[in-house]
C-alpha cells in the first residue's frame, strides 16, 4: 500500500476488515474501516440497503494506535447480498464517502457499494491451496497425441512453431497437447509448489481453447477421452491435490446438439435453452456479442436440470469418469 493510500480512510473484503467468510443470513456481521489520525474523522456511519431501502449502523471505535483509529460497525444481514458504504464525518474535510473506489467528497450511487454476500462459502482445503491452471492444447503432448489425426477446423503446429496472437486463426492453431501429457509434467507442477490443478474446458469443441462445447457428455478425444482423465485423476489424486475443471455454464458451442436442436425445430424443448430474437426467428444472443457462444437461457427449469442440477448434470459427469474425489472436486467448480 502507497504513502498516499495510507493517508486516506480505507476498507476492503480482507479479513482485517470483515473477519467473517461465511456469512449467514440474520446475523450481525463486523466491519472494520481504518481511519488515519490526520484524517480528523470523528464520526463514521455505515449505510445499508436493506430491501433496496437506505439504514445506517452506527461506527463505533474498536481500537487506536498512536497513528489510526478503527471504527466497528455490526451489519444486519436481511437479503442475501448486502451492498454497504462508509459517512465520515469531522476533520477539515467535513463530510465524505468511502466505497469501493475510495474517499468521495460527494453524494454518490450504489453501483460502487462494498457487497457482503450469504452464498456457501469455498471449501476448506481451498482457502491456502496453490491453483497450477493448464491450457491443455499448449502445456504438454504425449506420444500418443501423435497417432491423433488433426480435424478439419485445425491448423496443425509443430510445438516450436510460434504462436499465432491475432487473427482467425487463433483459435484454430492446435499444437496437440493432451491430458497424458500433463500426467508426465506434474513433477514440474509440484516443482512450483502447486496442490491443485485447474484445467481450461476439455469437452469436445471445434477450437484450441474448447470454450465452444460441442457436446458436454465427453472428453475431447484429441486430449485422450475420458480414460486419458481418469487416468490424470489418478495421478492427480494420488499427489494429495485436488483437480479442478472449467465448465461454461453460461454458454455453449454453436455446434452444440442442444443448439442444433433449437435451431432446427422451433418445438424442440432445446429452444428454450437460448435468447432468440424475435423468439420466432433463428436470429439468437452469443456471449458477449460472439454468435459461436450461444448465451444459456437460465430461466428454463429444463436447462438448469441437464446443466447443473440433475442427477445426470454435466458437473457430476466428469466426476464419474475421472472417479477419485470426484464430490469434493465438483464442489470446487460450482
Amino acid at each position: 500500500m502507497t504513502a498516499s493510500l495510507l493517508a486516506e480512510p480505507h476498507h476492503d473484503g480482507a479479513t482485517l476488515h470483515v473477519p467473517w467468510d461465511a456469512a449467514r443470513l440474520g446475523e450481525q456481521v463486523p466491519v472494520f474501516v481504518r481511519v488515519p489520525r490526520s484524517d480528523g474523522a470523528a464520526r463514521v456511519v455505515a449505510r445499508l440497503t436493506h430491501d433496496a431501502e437506505p439504514s445506517y449502523a452506527e461506527g463505533h471505535v474498536d481500537r487506536q494506535t498512536g497513528h489510526e483509529t478503527w471504527y466497528r460497525c455490526d451489519l444486519e444481514l436481511r437479503n442475501p447480498l448486502t451492498n454497504y458504504r462508509f459517512l465520515l464525518d469531522g476533520g477539515p474535510r467535513g463530510y465524505r464517502w468511502l466505497n469501493g473506489t475510495g474517499v468521495h467528497g460527494h453524494d454518490v450511487p450504489d453501483a460502487d457499494d462494498f457487497r457482503i454476500s450469504t452464498a456457501p462459502p469455498p471449501p476448506e482445503w481451498a482457502q491456502d491451496a496453490v491453483v497450477y491452471q493448464v491450457f491443455p492444447d499448449r502445456f504438454a503432448r504425449s506420444t500418443a497425441a501423435d497417432e491423433r489425426p488433426p480435424p478439419p477446423w485445425a491448423h496443425p503446429a509443430d510445438w516450436d512453431d510460434p504462436v499465432v496472437w491475432r487473427g482467425d486463426d487463433v483459435s484454430r492453431q492446435l499444437f496437440g497437447g493432451d491430458l497424458d501429457g500433463i500426467v508426465e509434467h506434474l513433477d514440474h507442477v509440484a516443482s512450483l509448489g502447486a496442490d491443485a490443478l485447474y484445467l481450461t474446458p476439455f469437452f469436445p469443441a471445434e477450437s484450441n481453447h474448447r470454450y465452444n462445447a460441442s457436446s458436454f457428455d465427453e472428453v475431447d478425444p484429441l486430449l485422450g477421452g475420458d480414460k486419458a482423465l481418469a487416468r490424470l485423476s489418478e495421478a492427480v489424486h494420488a499427489r494429495g491435490w485436488r483437480l479442478l475443471g472449467d465448465l461454461t455454464a453460461n454458454h455453449c458451442g454453436d455446434t452444440h446438439e442442444w443448439f442444433r436442436r433449437a435451431m432446427a425445430d422451433p418445438a424442440a424443448p432445446e429452444r428454450d435453452f437460448f435468447y432468440f430474437d424475435p423468439p420466432e426467428s433463428n436470429g439468437y444472443l452469443g456471449w458477449l456479442g460472439v454468435l459461436t457462444l450461444p448465451k444459456f437461457r437460465h430461466s428454463s427449469a429444463e436447462l438448469r436440470r441437464r446443466l447443473l442440477a440433475g442427477p445426470d448434470s454435466v458437473p457430476v459427469r466428469p466426476g464419474r469418469l475421472a472417479g477419485g474425489r470426484g464430490e469434493r472436486d465438483r464442489a470446487a467448480r460450482r
